[in-house]
């Protein structure tokens, strides 16, 4: 078994349209009824593949983790749909971006990871506008090119981490998240500060993404090597 720090979040970055982590059969045959019917009902063969290899690498890593067997899992929904393990300590997040996937699990209570593509077709200004803070979006006009695309998913990755975190999702809507920042990366959770939430912007070389992780306690990163 995997040993986890108690102030320790572990992410998992792979991908989803190969076998390099999980193969295909491998991860369908891990998945409960329930998932294999939501499996079943994409449209389109490239989501269900991707919506397979994810939750197959969930089971994966948890095994990993635990001994436990992969398909031995039972999963139930919090009050706003975020997935949690029905027994034991750990906690988990999954988030993806096309083929770009990252998985956090920690023994931490409140864990929450976003990543989005740097080249992912979006109204920078008119989302800028109806999802940040004036603070945010000020940050953003005063920018240009590559630098501007970056900075607003940077911005959305770490509200969005903050929201998963908490378990509130959309609930809680984005603009009453306000974000500190360094020279580019999210630094800190300004608003809402009950609870208060960590913030670390997580670095994926060689993939062109923001990735954000968040938790409502200090906590270190541990990064496996990237696929």
């Amino acid at each position: 078994m995997l040993p986890l720090a108690a102030d320790e979040i572990e992410v998992v970055p792979f991908l989803l349209d190969t076998d390099d982590s999980v193969s295909l059969s491998e991860a369908e045959s891990w998945l409960s009824p329930g998932e294999q019917e939501r499996a079943a009902a994409f449209r389109f063969p490239v989501h269900r593949d991707r919506y397979i290899r994810g939750r197959g690498m969930v089971r994966k890593v948890l095994s990993e983790h635990t001994g436990e067997a992969p398909g031995s899992f039972g999963f139930s929904l919090g009050e706003r749909g975020k997935p949690y393990l029905q027994e034991g300590e750990l906690h988990f997040n999954l988030s993806h971006s096309e083929e770009y996937a990252v998985f956090a699990v920690s023994k931490l209570p409140s864990v929450g990871i976003d990543i989005e593509r740097f080249d992912r077709k979006v109204d920078v200004p008119g989302l800028s506008k109806r999802c940040f803070r004036p603070s945010e979006t000020e940050r953003i006009e005063r920018m240009t090119g590559e630098e501007k695309i970056r900075a607003f998913f940077w911005t959305w990755t770490a509200k969005e981490a903050r929201m998963k975190a908490t378990g509130e999702g959309f609930g809680l809507e984005p603009k009453k998240i306000e974000i500190s920042f360094g020279e580019e990366h999210p630094e800190d959770c300004l608003h809402p500060i009950d609870p208060k939430v960590y913030l670390n912007a997580v670095s994926l070389p060689g993939w062109q993404v923001a990735c954000t992780l968040a938790a409502t306690h200090p906590f270190r990163v541990r990064l496996r090597s990237l696929p």
